[in-house]
């Protein structure tokens, strides 16, 4: 069995996506300008609307402010009422059905998605570390991430504090709660990576805006 982890924007998030309503990006060059704009939407209530409001989509499509003048106006709009049918259905279109972090297992040349524990849905993960850990034979995971730095109309993911998934070999994982495993890792997580320092294994553990940590491997 092979294993491939998806780093994903997590389910405790502002936006959801399932196969029915889905998280959607369009680019084409909406005011006609010779750049390409990007819009992305969402469903609220079950339709479909922008994610952005009036005053950062102006920003991008100046025209925005003349087509609704106010932002009563805009906050009634669905995505065609701003962006029209031709518009929409003539860009560059791709969706979005799940944000949960999820793992990939190759079978015979066949992905079959798994969904991760519940811990490992908390907030984004930035990067994955995959290897035996605790010596059982087993594959195991070890997650962290967040994004602290978000546009102003989108609350910031900090919810995760890094996790140790125990893989039984089956297929399934297991978070291990940190005063157990160790890992407590806070902060805008960015990468992990693990080093050699005189024969002892660490995980090193880079943030933004913070120092850098260091995890014993035992």
């Amino acid at each position: 069995m092979s294993i491939f982890l998806e780093n994903q924007q997590a389910l405790n998030y502002k936006y959801k996506a399932t196969e029915n309503e889905t998280f959607d990006i369009y680019v084409n060059d909406f005011d006609n300008n010779n750049k390409a704009d990007i819009v992305l939407s969402y469903y609220s209530e079950g339709e479909q609307v922008p994610v952005r409001g009036r005053s950062c989509s102006s920003q991008q499509i100046p025209g925005i402010k003349q087509k609704f003048k106010d932002y009563n106006s805009f906050s009634e709009a669905n995505l065609v009422d701003v962006y029209t049918k031709e518009a929409l259905e003539s860009s560059l279109h791709y969706q979005v059905k799940s944000f949960a972090s999820v793992y990939l297992e190759n079978k015979d040349g066949q992905f079959i998605i798994h969904q991760l524990p519940i811990e490992a849905q908390f907030s984004s993960i930035n990067q994955v570390l995959v290897d035996d850990y605790d010596n059982d034979g087993n594959l195991d995971a070890l997650i962290a991430g967040n994004l602290y730095v978000s546009e102003v109309e989108t609350p910031r993911n900090d919810a995760s504090f890094g996790y140790f998934l125990r893989g039984n070999g089956k297929g399934d994982f297991k978070a291990i709660k940190p005063s157990e495993s160790g890992v407590f890792i806070k902060g805008d997580t960015k990468d992990l990576a693990e080093i050699n320092v005189k024969g002892e294994r660490y995980i090193i553990i880079a943030k933004n805006d913070d120092y850098i940590q260091f995890i014993k491997v035992n």
